[in-house]
């Protein structure tokens, strides 16, 4: 039924309502069980009106939809499903330092064991790729890492919740190691520092961003699909590419980057965080905190 044009009976209200939205929808809930209505603005409200001998069978189904509306789970914004907390912004940094301190005062057995050497990952040290994100060659360098990665960190946090912002920022730094270690084949070849894992955190952002437009493609022009890249891009380069004389491990940036732009992308496609539950994100911080423990377990033993 439609809005009535020539009603036979009185008109009744049953229902007042602030948006033009809502009064729509509660008058197909009525159009629905064929009862004519008539929507009209009355200053700032929309009013639903029905003829009076329909009111009281109106008034029930309108309750009956109001019932079932509040007993509907409420969808909430993306990644807003769980509080999140920044302590594991600190906690990480409080974590790195630590490493570093141990590097600088510990025995060199320590580098030597974790820096991230091109011929010995090619052999199976594989824990090597995730041992050389937690060492630094001086203060700067760390400080660096610091600034760059935890703000990287801090955007992802909403979008992925704590437990996978982690374990996928650190898969991301061990597969840029990893390929990087594959790159420089038949050479030798050290790389040290969180970097890698810092520019894969910035790529996870780009393929979130970049697959999460490429779903509501209808009504985006080419440029609004570029942005996130060319942004990316752009950091990347400014940040993360410079002179190899000043030990910048240029293409372990870009590998990282690579292959957290897959990861974030995959996720995005997956809808992986709307798919895990809060409760398994204290599971998926484990993992990662675990990766970091076992492979400096492996390369002390």
């Amino acid at each position: 039924m439609s809005d009535l044009e020539k009603p036979d009976e009185p008109l009744i209200e049953v229902g007042r309502y602030p948006r033009r939205s809502q009064a729509r929808l509660r008058a197909l809930v009525l159009a629905a069980g064929q009862w004519a209505y008539r929507l009209k603005r009355d200053g700032q409200d929309w009013v639903l009106l029905v003829e009076a001998p329909a009111r009281a069978a109106a008034l029930q189904e309108l309750a009956a939809f109001e019932a079932e509306e509040e007993e509907r789970p409420k969808p909430s914004p993306a990644g807003q499903d769980e509080k999140i907390s920044t302590v594991s912004l600190y906690v990480t940094a409080w974590i790195l330092s630590a490493f570093f301190m141990a590097q600088r005062f510990g025995p060199p057995r320590w580098e030597d064991s974790g820096v991230a050497e091109s011929r010995a990952i090619l052999k199976g040290e594989w824990w090597r790729t995730i041992t050389a994100l937690t060492l630094h060659a001086d203060p700067p360098h760390l400080i660096a890492n610091l600034v760059t990665g935890l703000l990287f960190a801090a955007f992802l946090l909403p979008r992925l919740g704590t437990g996978l912002t982690w374990l996928c920022i650190v898969i991301s730094g061990a597969l840029g190691n990893a390929i990087n270690a594959w790159g420089y084949r038949g050479e030798t070849h050290d790389s040290i520092g969180a970097s890698t894992a810092c520019f894969g955190a910035l790529g996870i952002l780009v393929g979130l961003e970049l697959t999460a437009r490429l779903r509501d493609i209808h009504g985006r022009s080419l440029w609004q699909l570029v942005l996130p890249v060319g942004a990316g891009l752009a950091l990347l380069a400014y940040l993360g590419v410079g002179d190899e004389g000043k030990n910048i491990d240029y293409m372990a940036h870009c590998w990282g980057f690579l292959a957290g732009g897959a990861m974030g992308a995959l996720s995005a496609a997956f809808r992986v965080r709307e798919r895990t539950p809060p409760a398994a994100q204290p599971l998926a911080a484990t993992a990662a905190i675990a990766l970091v423990a076992g492979a400096w377990l492996l390369a002390l033993q």
